[in-house]
């Protein structure tokens, strides 16, 4: 089991998933939101293959179009 903090909440979570699975096990459409992973945007394309690690803190943040 890991920790994480998600949105600002810790919660443990009882394996390593992916980021990518972490989000759709949320029911959040990976399509609509942008994710931070330790302060460091990470590109959708790799989602899948990030692993969330003890401790990782994870932020997602609404994908808004304008300017």
């Amino acid at each position: 089991m890991i920790t994480i903090k998600f949105n600002g909440l810790q919660e443990e979570v009882g394996h390593k998933p992916s980021l990518l699975q972490l989000i759709e096990s949320k029911e959040i459409n990976p399509k609509t939101v942008a994710l931070v992973l330790n302060e460091q945007v990470v590109p959708r394309s790799r989602w899948a293959q990030i692993e969330c690690q003890d401790s990782d803190k994870i932020d997602i943040f609404s994908a808004v179009a304008g300017g």
